[in-house]
């Protein structure tokens, strides 16, 4: 009867973390992205990036370079009703930098960055300089 109830815990516990790798799996966003960038403080190179959610960490996620370090950001959180739950990075470009400003992960969720002094600082300086910003989203390499 011990073996049996053992038996049954063990295989709860591994169809448990199947659900939460593959439910993890599903909001994780793979993105190439083709330029240098700024994500809060952090200033990124041209990489190819995965972004997902921290385990066990709400309202925190992480974007992770291939080839380079990783950042961990805080975020805040909504669900995208008003457009199709497809995987994206956007950015506001200013001149030629660009600033990571909103993840849409697969499920929807939308995570929004706040505008950091350095991006406030280059939105000041092109606008003396007659420019405006503009928004680039970059699409993900994840499936919908």
């Amino acid at each position: 009867m011990t073996i049996s109830v053992q038996r049954l815990a063990a295989t709860t516990a591994l169809l448990l973390l199947g659900v939460t790798a593959s439910a993890r799996a599903q909001v994780e966003t793979v993105t190439n992205v083709p330029f240098a960038f700024t994500a809060g403080d952090t200033a990124l190179p041209q990489d190819h990036y995965r972004i997902a959610p921290m385990p066990g960490q709400l309202g925190v996620f992480m974007i992770r370079g291939q080839r380079h370090g990783a950042v961990i950001m805080s975020r805040i959180d909504r669900l995208a009703a008003d457009r199709e739950a497809s995987p994206s990075l956007t950015f506001y470009r200013y001149g030629d930098q660009y600033f990571l400003r909103e993840v849409q992960l697969g499920d929807g969720r939308i995570l929004k960055l706040p505008e950091t002094r350095s991006e406030k600082k280059a939105a000041e300086y092109v606008a003396a300089q007659n420019a405006g910003k503009s928004r680039v989203t970059v699409a993900s390499n994840s499936p919908k």
